[in-house]
């Protein structure tokens, strides 16, 4: 196994953050006969179940051989769930700055990520395969359908770091709210921007892939 220190500063590691950070949690909870420690993710069984089955379940076995994800269905929630039970990975997270339990309104992307180009489109990456949503404006406003590339997020602190870093390259709309029960919002538009972030970012779920339509 590679030593820790390279997994946590590979591009693939990252990309796996991100994807925690857009639909992951971390639990550790006793049984009868032992402590369970587990990180899971979850997503929309019609629309990720191909990027959880063949994309991000051989991705955590590639930087991870040592631990088998596994994959459950919830059909009264059309939810797709993938649990990765390891004490090691889970001790990981919660040493990158990762908590048990709810995150939503306190997750960010960790410090050693933010200074590395690479590594934050990796994450970048991971976060919007997950929790973002890419669609094309087909209103009577625009000759050819026009590409939007969203995000909303509980967490003011991932809005601004991502704003912070998106924003070198790319113009932004950007709506923050400190009302409970309202989210903070990102967008991307246009097509040379949807070019840029394909280049730059790029997507590993077919989901928002398929979604695309360039102009002729």
């Amino acid at each position: 196994m590679q030593e820790v220190n390279e997994i946590v500063h590979s591009e693939e590691f990252c990309e796996f953050i991100g994807a925690f950070i857009g639909d992951g949690y971390l639990g550790n909870y006793g049984t009868k006969y032992k402590n369970q420690y587990l990180i899971g993710l979850a997503g929309d069984k019609l629309l990720d179940e191909d990027y959880f089955l063949n994309y991000l379940k051989p991705l955590i076995r590639r930087i991870f051989p040592f631990v088998n994800p596994h994959i459950y269905y919830r059909t009264d929630e059309n939810t797709i769930i993938l649990r990765v039970y390891s004490k090691e990975l889970h001790k990981l997270f919660i040493d990158i700055g990762f908590k048990n339990g709810k995150k939503s309104r306190t997750v960010k992307i960790p410090e050693f990520i933010i200074n590395k180009e690479n590594l934050m489109n990796a994450t970048i990456r991971g976060i919007f395969d997950t929790d973002g949503c890419v669609f094309m404006d087909k209103r009577k406003d625009y000759k050819k359908p026009y590409p939007r590339i969203t995000l909303q997020s509980a967490s003011i602190e991932l809005v601004n770091q991502l704003e912070h870093f998106l924003s070198k390259n790319f113009k932004l709309y950007v709506n923050r709210s400190n009302r409970d029960g309202y989210r903070n919002y990102l967008e991307i538009y246009g097509h040379a921007q949807l070019e840029t972030f394909l280049k730059q970012i790029g997507f590993s779920n077919k989901r928002h892939l398929s979604k695309i339509i360039m102009p002729l």
